[in-house]
């Protein structure tokens, strides 16, 4: 990943990044420290190799990923805030509690969130986000039905309101992770072709 540093230097100046020394990404008032999504890859890592998981090593797309995560998190604790929603331990717990059950143990669990991407001292706030959003869409989509059709709704919902808050905030992304989509609510991967290279049909 180090050898990428040559690259830094020729994007210096390119739109939406975040220029700080040993900053993945600001979002908002929220900075996010390389060294903190350095922490949840090699933590990824360490339970997949643990696990002797055959899951797919490409660090660039973990790195990536790491990054996302703790993004949305961030834009997550944006929404939750303006519309005063909260997740308390006591409801992580219970979903804590009712993950191990469904899956039928801490072994199954472990390899769920490794398959997922998720660090395990990254788990409870990805629980965090799963519940406000939960919330979030009950709230804003509270005439929706049950089923396919009100999942779709609320679903719609939450993004929405992600994508609002995102949008509302100035949000910038180190280029060595990729570059802020406004529009998808993602970290995407920089063109580096200039347009000359294009997949196979």
């Amino acid at each position: 990943m180090r050898r990428l540093a040559f690259a830094l230097v020729l994007l210096v100046g390119v739109a939406g990044c975040a220029s700080d020394v040993g900053v993945a990404a600001q979002v908002g008032e929220t900075t996010i420290k390389i060294s903190q999504v350095q922490s949840s890859v090699n933590s990824v890592i360490a339970l997949r190799n643990e696990l002797k998981s055959e899951a797919d090593p490409n660090i660039s797309d973990l790195s990536r990923g790491q990054l996302r995560f703790h993004m949305l998190s961030a834009l997550i604790d944006e929404v939750a805030a303006q519309l005063k929603v909260v997740a308390t331990p006591a409801e992580v717990d219970a979903r804590k509690k009712a993950i191990r059950d469904q899956l039928g143990g801490q072994e199954a669990v472990d390899k769920a969130i490794s398959d997922a991407g998720i660090a395990p001292e990254d788990f409870s706030r990805y629980l965090i986000d799963v519940i406000i959003e939960d919330k979030v869409g009950a709230l804003l989509a509270a005439g929706a039905p049950a089923g396919p059709e009100g999942d779709a709704a609320r679903g719609a919902a939450i993004q929405g309101a992600i994508r609002a808050v995102a949008k509302s905030l100035t949000v910038k992304v180190n280029p060595r992770y990729g570059t802020w989509d406004p529009d998808k609510v993602d970290v995407v991967q920089l063109d580096t072709t200039g347009g000359s290279v294009f997949p196979l049909e």
